[in-house]
């Protein structure tokens, strides 16, 4: 079995379902108020852990109420935890509300913006112990291409989440052996629109050129397009009905990098992380939605 060190955030998840969104000014009604753990890379990390994958993390999180439980949660999901508590910050937190399947998201960063490129130096022998490095952009972004510096030194594979979308060096692409982005993430890197098939694999290729190594395009309910070959291949999504989007595209990449370290092919681990998204968004919440091992590989076995 192949290891996973995933480095990234790790949120409090505050969550509320409504019929309708508010507009400025007015209050509506919501119920179902849960409190959970999230961000994006801890998520990704469950989810890894959850369907099979060895997996370290690293992350900070404040010494408030919601750190030491955040860092309990992973390691109850089966993730081994090695970061930082950082005195006098808040962990990251994440307001959600849910309507109509959908979610909105407020983020505040916290404790999440002191990972910096010297702790990743302190702890440079989990990069060399990984097999693969998982990596988004909710953590600062010199940090995550000091990641990908030292994930390329050990000999790892570096697995890109470019969300949320921010600025990024030339060479961020080129480090990503794995880039995967949504549809909207892709359309505002390469500012080709993806609300065709014909967009999305142009910004498809587009990525790839600007020094990508395999590029999957998540595209929601309807599925995904991979390069393979350098030619695109649209894969749909498994129907459900959707309850919660939450955690749907952390769960997409945390089931791919687990499945690819089961050995599964790549197009074989694709279909794998589509189908664990789907059972992902066919129930509420976040890391508590995505699916186990036991769930998911009995469907393809």
């Amino acid at each position: 079995m192949k290891n996973i060190l995933v480095v990234g955030s790790i949120n409090a998840d505050l969550t509320i379902y409504t019929g309708r969104l508010p507009h400025p000014g007015e209050t509506v009604e919501g119920s179902g108020f849960s409190a959970a753990f999230g961000g994006k890379g801890a998520n990704q990390a469950i989810a890894a852990a959850k369907l099979g994958g060895n997996v370290r993390f690293y992350g900070h999180v404040g010494d408030d109420a919601y750190g030491a439980p955040a860092i309990d949660n992973l390691r109850r999901c089966g993730v081994d935890f090695t970061g930082r508590t950082v005195s006098g910050v808040s962990t990251g937190a994440a307001v959600i509300t849910v309507c109509g399947g959908e979610n909105s998201i407020i983020l505040s960063a916290g404790a999440n913006a002191t990972v910096t490129p010297e702790a990743l130096d302190e702890h440079a022998a989990l990069f060399r112990w990984a097999d693969y490095v998982l990596l988004q952009l909710e953590i600062p972004t010199d940090a995550v291409l000091r990641a990908m510096e030292l994930a390329r030194a050990a000999g790892a594979q570096v697995i890109l989440n470019p969300a949320p979308v921010r600025p990024l060096p030339a060479q961020a692409w080129q480090y990503a052996d794995f880039l995967i982005p949504n549809e909207h993430e892709a359309a505002a890197i390469t500012g080709i629109p993806t609300d065709t098939r014909a967009g999305c694999a142009a910004a498809a290729a587009r990525l790839q050129e600007m020094g990508a190594g395999r590029v999957i395009i998540t595209l929601g309910s309807q599925g995904c397009v991979c390069l393979e070959n350098g030619a695109p291949v649209f894969r749909p999504a498994r129907p459900v009905r959707a309850v919660d989007t939450t955690a749907a595209g952390d769960c997409f990449i945390g089931a791919l990098c687990a499945a690819l370290c089961r050995g599964r092919t790549f197009g074989a681990a694709v279909d794998c992380a589509a189908a664990a998204a789907a059972i992902t968004v066919s129930r509420p919440g976040s890391a508590a939605s995505i699916p186990t091992a036991a769930e998911l590989y009995p469907l393809f076995d």
